[in-house]
Parts: C-alpha cells; structure tokens; sequence
C-alpha cells in the first residue's frame, strides 16, 4: 500500500466529519459521522450503531462512498476528499481497542457513550483543492 500523500493526510486531520453513503439492494441512505484518521492503516475510525439505518446497509454491503469537506464560503477555497472504502464493524477486543483509544485521542467522551466501532478502509481517495491552482486533484488508491 503506498502512504497517503501529505495533502491528503493533512485534510484528513484537519476535519473530523465524514458524510458517507451506503446501499444494499436497492435501499440507499447517507450519515454523517465523527471519524479519526488511523494514517498508518489508511482507515477512518467511526463510531455508529449497527442498527442505524446506514450501520444495518454497511453490514449487507461494506462497499460505502462518502465525502470529507468543509463549508468556505469562497470557491477559491474550495476543498473535499470524494472516496470508496469497505466498512467493517470491528469484533475483535483487541481491535476494538485499539480502534477506540485512537478514535478517543480525538473524541473523548467517546469513552462513556458505548457504540459499535467501525473501520473504514480507504480504497481510492480523490482530493480536491482550489487552493494552489483551480480544480487541483490528487489521486491515492490502496492497490496501485
């Protein structure tokens, strides 16, 4: 897997909310959530139920797309990440700690708030940015 490129890395750890979409069968419903970035893995680290309508879609299908982006209120400071990723609801306690001391870095009161703790592998990220030059793009995929 190759490293995230740095303008990719930065923008990921300068926000901390995803907007994702998942579908199975037909079905299609979107979420926002916090999320930490686990760089080493590639992986955003989210806490949501399986029982929510977009948790019950990623455990019938873990192919999800999503979006990281700001709100600027010029175009020329336009900038977001678009991407794909397989969900997966970590099972494993040592995973899930591991996974939730990470995410707790970030979000501390995750610790009194129990919920389901997912990875969000990152397979292809596409970044934009309008700062350096117009409609600049950066391409990452896992298995380049």
């Amino acid at each position: 897997m190759p490293p995230l490129p740095l303008n990719i890395r930065t923008f990921l750890a300068e926000h901390h909310v995803v907007s994702l979409a998942a579908c199975h069968d037909g079905e299609l419903w979107s979420a926002s959530c916090f999320y930490v970035l686990d760089e080493a893995a590639a992986r955003l680290i989210v806490l949501t139920g399986k029982t929510t309508r977009h948790g019950r879609l990623m455990l019938l299908n873990p192919n999800i797309a999503g979006t990281v982006a700001g709100q600027p209120a010029r175009i020329r400071d336009i900038c977001g990440i678009q991407f794909a990723a397989r969900a997966e609801c970590l099972e494993a306690p040592a995973e899930r700690q591991v996974a939730l001391a990470l995410y707790a870095q970030a979000h501390p009161i995750a610790k009194v708030f129990p919920s389901d703790i997912w990875s969000l592998r990152l397979e292809h990220i596409k970044y934009t940015s309008n700062r350096p030059v117009f409609a600049h793009k950066t391409h990452w995929r896992r298995n380049s």
